[in-house]
């Protein structure tokens, strides 16, 4: 490990795909978990031209059946998001790298898959719905609402939905986004009001 995990307030939840891998290449044959450690490979790794970051760069992971899978570590062995050693300033979220000068506070789940065209799956969409709500109850967060993101180290400030795309971040890169891809990007709204029904039921 050469990324010590450090921490900062949360403020919003980004939706990507991982486009490569889909999963589906012939070193995986759907081998979902597989697929995970590849991409902690290329993540954490300078071999074959990996990032070298020395951790996978989202918070969460969801195959196409379903199953989420833990991303980058917060130092605590089983212990997702969340800072564990986290007191009475209130929840803090380790920091990953999923959105260039936009990463902290900034939660990131991916689904595994290529969304350009074709859509996720139900079961990938009905794990997102729920992960998303966690985070959100969990959080104090509206699903529907909007946050003012700022990152002194970063110089960013702008108003994104509580819930974005990667997309949706391109105002502050250096290049055209396409992620999450638009077959789930456009899912989003949808995806949204699914999580506030499912808090409102909670109530």
């Amino acid at each position: 490990m050469t990324w010590p995990p450090e921490y900062g307030a949360p403020a919003c939840l980004t939706v990507h795909h991982t486009f490569i891998p889909s999963g589906k290449e012939p070193e995986y044959q759907h081998d979902w978990a597989a697929a995970v450690r590849g991409i902690y490979h290329f993540h954490s790794s300078s071999d074959n031209g990996g990032r070298g970051w020395g951790d996978i760069g989202y918070h969460l992971l969801i195959d196409p059946e379903g199953t989420v899978y833990q991303g980058r570590t917060t130092g605590a062995p089983g212990r997702a998001v969340f800072d564990p050693a986290a007191g009475s300033t209130g929840p803090r979220v380790v920091t990953a790298g999923h959105v260039y000068k936009a990463n902290t506070g900034n939660i990131g789940v991916c689904l595994i898959g290529d969304f350009t065209s074709e859509p996720p799956t139900r079961a990938a969409l009905d794990s997102l719905v729920t992960v998303l709500g966690v985070l959100c109850r969990e959080l104090g967060l509206d699903p529907l609402g909007h946050v003012r993101y700022t990152n002194p180290a970063s110089s960013v400030d702008l108003v994104q939905p509580t819930i974005s795309g990667h997309h949706d971040w391109e105002p502050i890169s250096e290049k055209p986004i396409e992620c999450p891809g638009d077959r789930l990007w456009r899912r989003l709204p949808e995806v949204r009001e699914s999580v506030a029904e499912i808090l409102e039921t909670e109530l």
